[in-house]
Parts: structure tokens; sequence; C-alpha cells
């Protein structure tokens, strides 16, 4: 409800594009040019429930796809779910029709099986998922047809009527309309069903596709809404009326009744409907007010977490420059040499401790929600050693814990905390679901040729799996369990967001996620990521080379005076000639004096109306494309304006010396 409230102050002064294309009685345009049918009226109830203004964008069906995946097209309806789509859009989760395939021939062809699919000439819409599906059904069963494609549900009718086509595949709702309007034939043969969603480009907000599920959730779930309305008035099958003969026969029939005594029996049925309506009504309301509690309770949850971010953020600030100190004056003293091997091991002691101090002020400001999302090249099964005792910890002495590693784990790129937090969220629905005990695995492994789905190409893929003894899911749940609020917790035990958010992780960063349970036995959950051919970071972190030298100008900004000291004689350490600036404003001033700067290292949170997001972007009008590194030790979704700049990086500090001397002079080279 608040996240809701909150966007209609952040909406873009021009009115979202909507894609538009004719495929009755789904979305179509009427006789006088305005648009119709169920897509327009719920797209209407929930853009203008959040504050949108919005047009309709015409274009063909494979056209508009092609428009959201550039980013032409803001918003586009009625499009089926594939997990090959799912890689060039961000769908919107909650699909708002399930709908089957439909068969349609004329009177004198006759399809009894898919066998009679075999030298068919078949037209289908071109690029949509009928296409797919008839494709796979064509493939599997051996068989060859001649497909007809058309740029229009309409198109594929039409070739059926001009004799152009033995038969189409398209959407039941406009099949049964086009059938009993054409005198043509539907088989009794069952076709793929599809779930239809919304669709957003892949790189839309993520606030705006939050919003978008919330509405269409609602929307659902409301009694008596916009979706209800339009879901009735076009996409439910009517029955025809009864004929004038029946009807005479029942108004005569009803009249005897009244006479011999009806009158006690409508009155009974009155009563009886006017309770059964009121119970409906109470059921709607009480689910509403339980959907409304669930939502209150979420907001007070967001509200403490963001008092936690902030409080940890500054706490976490303040710390890392403190670690940025201690950690470049043991490097320097290091680097120095001269150290006895007593010395030496306490330097590298101290450093290893300031390291582990880094990670903990991390791991604050992924608690708090307050870490920037930076995906790092890394291998989950040494991530998963890193949390393996926290993890015991946190579960009772009568679950058994069993890690399990496969051999040569391929390398992904993800967020570290994320990944973990997804982790630890699994691992704590597993103890719930383990009351009185059980066992725990998890594993860590490439995949395996036997864990490939039916239909689904061979991938390099890396698969986490957590598996439970506890009591399971029951199978009318399963389909639930990764819808924002739904719990199979007992009341005020689970906020339900814990699979949503893991869901959500995963979806984000180009993986799967895969559920498996049996009531009474146990559950599974599988989590699929990409494997990248890229060095992870725990593995090449200690191999940095720290004799990377340069002699280019530096121009180096950072309020805390040690901080700067310490990184200055870094960078002094390695040949750089750097000019040093307590702030943005005296950095702008040097630059006036002396233009000729060739690298911008600086602190992102500053004092003074300058901070290093916006000194970045002036010096990067005063001097061109110079190469720029942003330091943080408060993360937070400001960082995003960054996105897409080229010659730039973000290192959160404290910051190792060799790691930060590797990054400028990998920018320099460029």
């Amino acid at each position: 409800m608040m996240v809701l409230a909150a966007l209609p102050g952040q909406l873009n002064a021009e009115p979202l594009r909507v894609g538009f294309y004719e495929n009755p009685p789904k979305i179509f345009r009427d006789a006088d040019g305005q648009p119709a049918g169920f897509w327009p009226e719920v797209t209407e109830a929930i853009l203008s429930g959040l504050g949108y203004e919005f047009e309709y964008i015409d274009c063909e069906w494979e056209a508009c796809l092609e428009m959201v995946r550039q980013g032409r097209l803001d918003l586009m309806p009625d499009v089926a779910f594939s997990e090959e789509r799912a890689e060039q859009f961000q769908y919107i989760n909650e699909a708002l029709i399930y709908s089957w395939s439909t068969i349609v021939t004329s009177q004198e062809v006759e399809i009894a099986s898919l066998a009679d699919f075999e030298g068919k000439r078949i037209a289908v819409l071109a690029n949509s998922i009928q296409e797919r599906d008839l494709r796979r059904v064509l493939r599997k069963e051996g068989m060859k047809s001649k497909l007809i494609w058309t740029s229009s549900v309409q198109g594929a009718i039409d070739a059926i009527m001009v004799g152009d086509a033995d038969m189409a595949i398209t959407n039941t709702f406009f099949a049964v309309q086009m059938a009993e309007e054409n005198s043509l034939r539907i088989p009794e043969l069952p076709f793929q069903v599809n779930s239809y969603h919304y669709v957003v480009p892949p790189d839309a907000p993520r606030s705006f596709v939050q919003a978008m599920n919330l509405a269409s959730y609602r929307q659902q779930m409301t009694f008596g809404s916009e979706f209800h309305s339009a879901e009735y008035e076009w996409i439910s099958f009517h029955k025809a009326p009864p004929p004038r003969w029946l009807v005479t026969v029942l108004i005569v029939a009803f009249s005897v009744l009244l006479l011999s005594g009806g009158l006690i029996l409508i009155l009974r049925r009155v009563v009886r409907a006017r309770t059964s309506d009121l119970a409906t009504t109470v059921d709607a309301l009480s689910a509403e007010m339980d959907l409304r509690k669930k939502a209150e309770k979420f907001a007070l949850e967001t509200q403490k977490f963001d008092a936690i971010g902030r409080l940890v953020g500054g706490v976490a600030h303040d710390f890392n420059n403190l670690l940025s100190v201690i950690m470049g004056n043991l490097e320097l003293v290091k680097d120095q040499g001269g150290l006895d091997a007593a010395s030496l091991k306490f330097t590298d002691q101290a450093l290893s401790a300031t390291k582990r101090g880094a990670k903990l002020s991390y791991d604050l400001l992924s608690f708090g929600r307050r870490a920037q999302l930076v995906p790092q090249v890394l291998r989950i099964d040494l991530v998963l050693r890193g949390v393996e005792e926290m993890l015991r910890r946190t579960l009772p002495e009568n679950i058994f814990v069993e890690f399990t590693y496969g051999s040569h784990v391929k390398a992904v790129l993800l967020d570290q905390g994320q990944l973990e937090n997804a982790i630890l969220n699994l691992v704590l629905n597993a103890r719930d679901a383990m009351p009185d005990g059980g066992k725990l695995t998890l594993s860590v492994s490439n995949l395996r040729s036997d864990q490939i789905d039916d239909g689904e190409l061979s991938t390099d893929e890396v698969v986490v799996s957590v598996t439970d003894t506890g009591v399971g899911i029951k199978e009318d749940a399963l389909s639930k369990v990764f819808e924002p609020f739904f719990t199979t917790k007992e009341f005020n035990k689970g906020s339900g967001m814990g699979l949503a958010m893991v869901h959500g992780f995963v979806t984000q960063s180009g993986g799967k996620i895969r559920l498996r349970s049996v009531w009474g036995q146990g559950t599974t959950v599988e989590l699929r990521f990409p494997a990248t051919l890229e060095i992870a970071d725990q593995a090449a972190g200690a191999d940095i080379s720290a004799g990377l030298l340069g002699d280019e100008r530096v121009l180096l900004v950072e309020d805390d005076a040690d901080v700067r000291t310490a990184l200055s004689q870094r960078l002094s350490t390695s040949g750089f000639r750097v000019t040093e600036a307590r702030d943005g404003t005296e950095a702008l001033e040097l630059i006036k004096v002396a233009p000729e700067f060739d690298l911008l290292v600086t602190d992102q949170t500053m004092p003074g109306p300058i901070q290093g997001m916006d000194l970045a972007h002036q010096v990067r009008e005063a001097l061109g494309e110079i190469p720029i590194v942003i330091l943080t030790g408060y993360g937070t979704d400001a960082l995003d304006s960054f996105a897409g700049l080229s010659k730039f990086t973000l290192l959160n500090k404290p910051v190792i010396g060799p790691v930060l001397i590797s990054k400028i002079r990998s920018l320099l080279d460029s």
C-alpha cells in the first residue's frame, strides 16, 4: 500500500507507451476505433490507479515484441509466458488470463487426433506462443505440416475461409467467436494451456515492476474489481438464451406453482439467496481485511528495516573510513620492506583482521538493506564454505546438517551478500519445516545431465540445492509459494516474503528456481545460475600484482584527512602524481587552475553541496572522458546514476592497495 501510494510522485511527465494489437475479444478496436476488450479495461484500471497517464501504440504482434525489447514500448499486454521470452523481457509475475490454444477447421476437415496434422496446411500467428507449441508438437511426433504464418489472429481464420489453410491454431476466446460467426468446426482435441501477462523492457525500473505486480494481484483479489467485470464480459463463455417455447412452458408451470402455494417456496429461496449473498460479502470483506493486515505488517517491517539501514549505514561509513586508514598504513609499512619475520607476521595478522572488519561492515550494510548490489565473479562453493559455521549455529541441535560440494565448481556472476541472504532464507524455512528435528542437506555442483528438464537445452549452470526432511508442502499450495504474502506457516509466524525475495533475486540474476515437495516427506529447493568463464574473485584476489606502476596525474578528493593521506601515500608509492582536495568545491577550483588531470579518485559521501556523484558528472563536463574511481563506505541506490558510464568503477572502502592500483591501471590503459 505505501509503495503504491508513493509512486505517483515519481512518475515521468511523458505518458506510458502501451503496445496495442488486434486479438479480439481480449484486445481490439471497436467500430468507433476505440480500444475495447479485456486487456484495455484492466490496463485502464491498473495504470489509472497507480497515477500513470498512458497512450496506445498500434503495431503488429512481432513489431510490438521488438519495440518492447528495444525499450520503445513501456508496457505490452497479452504476452504468453515462455522461458525464451523471460530472457528478453521482464514479466509481471501475476498472470491475468489462463487460456487453451484451440484448433479451428472448416466443416470439411476432420481432426480426431494429433496424427491428422500430417500434411495439413496450418495457419498460425507468427512468433506467437501457439507457433512455439505447434512446432514442439510436430517435432515430438515426427510429423510434417506446412505452416502458414499470419500477422494477426484474424489472418489465421481468414486463411481457412479463403482456402489457403486447412486449419488454424489460435486463442480459445477468439476461436469460439469465429466458429459461431463463420460456421467453422472446433475439434474436441485439447492443445497447450498458457498463462498471459504484461511484459516490460528488460531495463524497466524495479519499482514499476513491483507496483504492477501488486496492482495486478489486488485487482484479482478484490471483490467486484474492474478485472472481474472485464473477465465476465469478455472472457467467460455465456450460455445461449433458452428457446421461446421453453420460456412459455416455464411461465405456465411457474404460474401453476404460484397458485398451489409457490409463494412460500419463493420466500424461502429469497431468504436463502440473501443469506448466501451476505455470507459471500462477509467472506470478501474478511479476505480484504486479512490482505490489508498483511500489507500493513509488511509496511511496518519495511519501515523497521529502513530505520535499521540508516543506523548501520552511518556506523559502517565511519567504520570503513577507519579501516581505510589502518589498512592503507599497514600496507605502506609492509611495502617499505626491512621487517623481520616476526614483524611481518604481526603486520599480516593486522591486515587480515582489517579485511575481516571490512567483511563485517558489508554484512551490516546487507542486513540493513543499504548495500549496493554489485555482482562479482565468485564460486558458490567457496561462499557456502565461508558461511557454513554460521548456518550450523542458526539451526537447533536436533537437526543434522550435511554440506556436499561437487568437484571443479564453475564460477558465476552474482552479488555475494544477496546470495548469502537467499541461502539463509531457505535454511530458516527448512528449520521451521522440521520442528521435531530432521536432516538438512546443502549441496553445490555443476549441472548434471540428469537434472535437465524435458525440452530444456543443456547449458553451463551451477546448482545450489537445499533439501529438508520436514513436513513438506501440500500440492494445492505449490503453485503459490513464490507469491508475495503467501505462507503455509501459522498466523504471525511468517510474513510470506521469504521465498518471494529469493525468487526475485534468482530471476534478477539470470537464474532459475525449482521447488519439489512431497507432503509428509520433505522439500527440495534448487537455485540454478548461469556459469561464467571469468576467474572467480575469491581465487584471483590474491594474485593481483602489487608492482603495477604509473606516472599519470591523479586528482584525489577525500574529506577525511587520515584517509586522504593514506590513499595519497599509496598512489605516490606506485609512481602517480597526486593532487589532493578536501571536498568537491576545492576539487573544481583545482581543475579550473590546472585542468591536466588523467584520473579522478573521489569519495562518494562528503560534506558540502557537491557529492561524489555530482563531482564526477561535473569533472566529465570539464575534462571529457576522464577515468573515474568512486570510493564508498556507505552503499546507496543513488549510485545507480552511474549505470552505463564508460571508464568508471566503484570500490567499497576499505580497498586493498593492489586492488586499487590494479583497477586504476586497468582504467587508464583501456
